[in-house]
């Protein structure tokens, strides 16, 4: 989306004219619904404006801008070489309080491009001016001040504010970023923010009940468990369980949280002595890996304080692969409010789609692009071995886990393959056998049963994803087909 004249589009005209003006004008992907409310208050801006500055048409902005998988809206933004200037609209009266919020979230996001920040809100009902200082404070502003720093001399950014906006500078996981997440460094999406207030908002009603929040990898029900469990530890203690292997890495964040506490789904199982009744609510991460008699102890504790899950969703992989027990005992719980995150914040959209139809074929062949994915094949392990390393000398990390061949002659410049730990890379190469196939439903399956391992390895692939096929003509079939 590219910077417009808001002069141009304050033009009296039919609206239907403005819409297609305005996407013709910016370039971006769908047309924009402009509210009535909103058109009227640049039209006053516009009309104040021309008070001071002769050449307003010459003004740049981008008009109602969103920050990809995040929601985060802005009026007008101005984005030049040496500085960024914020400007809101508001129709009716609002407190400088909620102004002062809303600019400072702003400015939160927009500090990620290292330019000096001028922050002002514009309220057409009264027109009036104000902005937010250095000090965080909301004053009143002059219109002589807002000209100088809209006619500030240097270049306007010629390019697409896409370019300029990615949704992994702001968005962080409690694990890997505890000092961020402590300091708050740190904002929900939407769909988060909606979810977090329909809980908290029962909660502090009820004192009590069942919970459960569900979605893909990279959706971040992490982040989200985290943020309710802070707000839920303001006066009182929280018990936080972790299931899986991932424990042991939470201990690091739990031990400078004051209030939420870490505990381990073994201690649960093994009936260790804990005082369920010392924690005002429990909440419980990856919950997709209780067993049933785990659960069975939770839904109990849970009659009398709230109780929290999250949970990967798993559909599309073999019910035959998955120990389903515990879900669906937590899905047939009476009275439980379940939710469903949808937003891909901290996955590539485009490899999460191919993903999710590489583990379960989709009906008829796909119809997507897929660019950042390649799928190549290998006769024998040497040829692997080759292709592997080809891609490991563009950037490409080897994450296969049960893989360390080599070739048998590896030349100067081979590159070692080493097994790593699933965590986040920009760009995955895997290597698939004639251990994969499909059964008669599309389901990805496994000779050895891993196919679980391999979805979260590959969802943890950020930018690209290679996939060597090695002797398995009908896989390497199949997968071409998605494309």
């Amino acid at each position: 989306m590219k910077a417009i004249s808001i002069y141009t589009i304050t033009r009296n005209q039919n609206t239907e004219y403005l819409q297609k003006l305005e996407r013709q004008l910016s370039g971006r992907d769908v047309f924009l619904k402009i509210r009535e409310w909103e058109l009227d208050s640049m039209k006053a801006l516009v009309s104040e404006l021309e008070r001071h500055i002769q050449a307003v048409y010459a003004l740049r902005f981008f008009y109602s801008f969103q920050i990809p998988r995040l929601g985060k809206e802005f009026d007008l933004l101005q984005i030049k070489e040496e500085q960024i200037l914020n400007l809101e609209l508001k129709s009716g009266q609002v407190s400088d309080e909620a102004i002062r919020k809303q600019l400072i979230q702003n400015r939160y996001y927009l500090a990620a491009l290292g330019k000096p920040i001028r922050s002002y809100t514009y309220i057409s009902s009264q027109n009036r001016l104000v902005r937010l200082t250095n000090h965080d404070r909301i004053v009143e502003a002059d219109w002589e001040q807002l000209c100088r720093d809209l006619q500030q001399e240097s270049a306007d950014y010629p390019g697409d504010i896409e370019d300029l906006f990615q949704a992994e500078l702001y968005l962080i996981s409690p694990l890997t970023e505890p000092g961020r997440f402590l300091k708050k460094e740190y904002f929900l999406t939407y769909q988060q923010r909606d979810i977090e207030r329909q809980i908290l908002k029962k909660i502090r009603a009820d004192r009590t009940g069942y919970f459960w929040f569900t979605g893909l990898p990279g959706t971040g029900k992490t982040l989200l468990l985290y943020d309710i469990a802070m707000k839920l530890s303001g006066r009182q203690r929280v018990c936080m369980i972790h299931c899986g292997e991932a424990g042991k890495e939470w201990k690091v964040l739990h031990e400078r949280l004051r209030r939420v506490e870490y505990l381990a789904e073994d201690s649960v199982q093994t009936g260790a002595e804990i005082r369920f009744e010392a924690y005002s609510a429990i909440l419980v991460d990856e919950a997709h890996l209780l067993s049933p008699n785990t659960l069975e102890i939770l839904l109990e504790i849970g009659k009398t304080r709230p109780v929290i899950f999250s949970s990967n969703c798993e559909d599309m992989i073999s019910p035959e692969e998955l120990d389903l027990g515990a879900i669906k005992l937590l899905g047939k719980q009476p009275g439980i409010q379940t939710f469903h995150l949808t937003n891909r914040i901290r996955a590539n959209a485009e490899l999460s789609y191919f993903i999710q139809n590489m583990m379960h074929l989709p009906h008829g062949r796909g119809m997507r692009r897929y660019p950042h994915v390649a799928v190549v094949y290998a006769n024998d392990e040497s040829e692997a071995a080759n292709l592997l390393n080809d891609y490991i000398r563009q950037g490409y990390e080897c994450q296969e886990s049960d893989w360390q061949e080599k070739p048998e002659k590896p030349s100067d410049s081979a590159v070692e393959i080493q097994s790593r730990h699933t965590r986040e890379v920009d760009r995955m190469v895997h290597r698939l056998d004639g251990r994969y196939y499909y059964d008669e439903m599309g389901y990805l399956r496994s000779t050895e049963r891993d196919v679980r391992h391999l979805f979260y390895q590959l969802s943890e692939a950020k930018e690209e994803l290679a996939l060597v096929v090695m002797g398995n003509e009908k896989l390497y079939g199949a997968l071409l087909n998605l494309f």
